[in-house]
């Protein structure tokens, strides 16, 4: 049996992560059965970031590493008849909101104090009270420390959301009227992207990011669509 572990659920998501998630949205669109394991300390997976995958003695902790496993397994291509121009549309599309959005997510939620709490309570909520502050400021500490590394941090709201904006405008023009990013079914591009989109929508205290997408009728079309055919089904 395959074994995917992933952050639990947090702000309505069936995980906290939309990393996690596109793994999930993969496993349903793939067909594939597996184990899901929760646990909110990535500490023993191989790059200290979840989701990790457990198949046939190896261990696979990247996302975009979990998608080739899961094409390899099912014997299929999630970008299969895109031709070479979207596919390469396609891998731009996922660095974007992997390697941009994301952090401007996460400069949303961990960097703005009013998020912050509702963070702190969803993440770690299991921490003994003693130590909650004292960890949960060092853990925060680290997390702006590496926002800044990446260079978003270096912007205030205002310089970051204008830089993020510009990146859903592009997302709004690549689907213009189509149901998914690239036609009437959906790709691999689709599993990165709404699980993002639906991070910065359920972010507790809504931020700039959430109301410009809530005000793009085609993207929020979308992200219920694509929430309604690839999230993985309730038990």
């Amino acid at each position: 049996m395959i074994k995917l572990t992933v952050y639990p659920a947090a702000f309505g998501e069936p995980t906290a992560s939309p990393f996690c998630m596109k793994a999930m949205c993969m496993f349903r669109a793939a067909g594939l059965e597996y184990e899901l394991i929760e646990t909110p300390d990535p500490r023993k997976a191989p790059k200290g970031k979840l989701p990790m995958l457990e198949v046939d003695g190896r261990v696979v902790a990247d996302s975009e590493d979990i998608r080739s496993i899961i094409e390899v397994e099912a014997e299929i291509d999630f970008d299969e008849g895109l031709s070479d121009r979207d596919r390469a549309i396609s891998r731009a599309v996922i660095r974007m909101v992997e390697e941009h959005v994301y952090f401007a997510i996460v400069a949303d939620r961990w960097g703005e104090d009013d998020n912050w709490r509702h963070v702190r309570e969803a993440f770690f909520k299991d921490i003994p009270g003693l130590f909650r502050g004292i960890v949960t400021s060092f853990i925060r500490k680290q997390a702006l420390q590496q926002l800044r590394g990446q260079g978003i941090g270096r912007h205030s709201p205002e310089e970051r959301f204008e830089r993020v904006r510009r990146d859903i405008i592009s997302l709004r023009e690549i689907l213009a009227d189509k149901a998914y990013l690239f036609g009437d079914r959906p790709t691999a591009a689709d599993y990165s992207v709404v699980p993002m989109l639906r991070a910065a929508l359920v972010t507790p205290v809504e931020k700039p990011l959430a109301k410009f997408i809530r005000s793009t009728p085609n993207l929020m079309n979308y992200v219920t669509r694509v929430t309604d055919n690839c999230y993985p089904i309730a038990n």
